[in-house]
């Protein structure tokens, strides 16, 4: 049974924190938030008449990558992810957390090089996005 808070917080986002409008696309970035929360969003980014996108993230997984992860892979990643946000008029993320320190054992030196290398990332994000 889906959880009416839920869908009262996916309603606030979609038609007031970025009043989605018809055939708007918005990026939709989950964090270890519960599948309910996510499902919530895609349903009222629709009703608004917006085509929604979901993305999926784990701490885990993102721990597992960012321990061996290098520049180049970076570079990669985030050359799609900017392709793919320049497509979009609006962006949300919900995040959870099942274990704030997920990332706490990941060397400080490629938590800097990810934040460096995905930063037009986020910057295109906040400037160019509902």
């Amino acid at each position: 049974m889906q959880d009416a808070r839920f869908d009262k917080l996916a309603a606030l986002l979609v038609d007031y924190s970025t009043t989605l409008k018809r055939n708007e696309k918005v990026l939709i970035e989950c964090f270890d938030a519960p599948d309910e929360m996510t499902i919530a969003l895609i349903r009222a980014a629709r009703k608004a008449g917006a085509v929604p996108f979901v993305q999926l993230q784990r701490a885990r997984v993102s721990r597992e990558l960012a321990l061996g992860i290098d520049a180049r892979q970076l570079d990669v990643t985030a050359g799609y992810e900017l392709s793919r946000m320049k497509k979009m008029d609006a962006y949300i993320a919900i995040r959870g957390s099942n274990n704030i320190s997920e990332l706490a054992d990941v060397p400080v030196d490629r938590m800097k090089l990810v934040a460096k290398k995905l930063r037009p990332l986020q910057d295109w994000r906040v400037q160019k996005t509902k």
